[in-house]
């Protein structure tokens, strides 16, 4: 009698798992996969191709679920379960920028962090390196044994400047600290939107023969988002003398900056935005004459001299 249970219970244990693995089966059937094959097209956005990119789709229906992958910048396929996305493409070997939100389509956002290592007090944070977007929402992924196409190109969203500005009496300059405040700071990948920076941008500053150059970068807003709120935008170079002292020196470049009123509706096709910009700064900035310290002297330190009388320059805008 023993043995005849036992027989029994073997046979109901069998048949469960047979059913389960059916049911398994189905369940998997109901939950395919469908292959998109991306493809990047990057003429006319970059000469220097980034190193890859990230694609990350977000479902929007039940029956999709979150799916990402590295991709190469050629493109390459994912698998994705059918159903309705968003989506968000974005290089991921960026030095500067980092990556925050990433849990949800709306809250995906590209921002840098405060500069450390630097021999200066100055709290900032730094420029962004190229960053290379695509975003789609509402798109449907059908179930199908053939493959997807998809084609993209790339946009770049952060913008570089440059300037250049005359000073006399360099010679007596030691160090020069530069940054730029009242630009964006961060950029939802998602609406193209833009935060203003938590801090002043780092603004790489070299000098020449009487001449001062400089270059930052900062994330733009989509031409069709807002931007900043409208405020100034202000460079500050502190010109820290040999003597120890340090002269500072204000130029609004607000309209510089200002990205170009959109074209009339129903005009041309609209161009595409510049992205290196010429910052003109026609005004020259005069440094009085120091005597040098005993055994040289210079440099920020941890502790500043006395600080000159504030300089401010008008820009002229062409």
């Amino acid at each position: 009698m023993r043995n005849v249970i036992y027989i029994l219970l073997l046979l109901l244990f069998g048949l469960s798992v047979l059913f389960a693995g059916c049911s398994f089966r189905d369940m998997l059937d109901d939950y395919p996969v469908s292959g998109v094959q991306i493809k990047f097209n990057w003429k006319g956005v970059a000469d220097e191709l980034p190193e890859g990119m990230r694609v990350i789709f977000y479902p929007k229906s039940e029956e999709g679920r979150k799916v990402e992958s590295y991709l190469s910048v050629e493109g390459g396929e994912v698998k994705v379960p059918p159903g309705y996305y968003d989506m968000v493409i974005y290089n991921y070997n960026t030095e500067c920028v980092q990556i925050r939100g990433d849990g949800a389509y709306e809250t995906i956002e590209a921002y840098t962090g405060y500069c450390s290592g630097l021999d200066t007090s100055e709290k900032m944070v730094w420029a962004p390196d190229p960053l290379y977007v695509v975003s789609m929402n509402d798109m449907r992924i059908e179930k199908s044994d053939d493959v997807l196409l998809m084609e993209f190109q790339p946009k770049l969203v952060v913008k570089h400047y440059s300037f250049e500005i005359k000073v006399k009496g360099l010679k007596n300059v030691a160090s020069i600290v530069c940054n730029v405040d009242g630009m964006d700071g961060s950029y939802f990948i998602s609406d193209g939107t833009c935060t203003s920076s938590v801090a002043p941008i780092y603004v790489e500053a070299n000098r020449g023969d009487d001449v001062l150059r400089g270059s930052f970068s900062a994330f733009s807003a989509s031409t069709f988002t807002s931007t900043r709120a409208g405020g100034e935008v202000t460079m500050k170079l502190l010109l820290i003398k040999v003597d120890n002292t340090v002269q500072e020196v204000k130029v609004d470049i607000t309209k510089a900056v200002a990205p170009p009123p959109p074209p009339p509706s129903g005009g041309e096709e609209e161009p595409e935005p510049e992205t290196n910009i010429e910052i003109p700064i026609d005004e020259e900035i005069e440094v009085d004459d120091v005597e040098v310290p005993p055994g040289g002297g210079g440099g920020i330190g941890g502790d500043v001299g006395d600080w000159d009388d504030e300089t401010n320059v008008e820009l002229p805008v062409n």
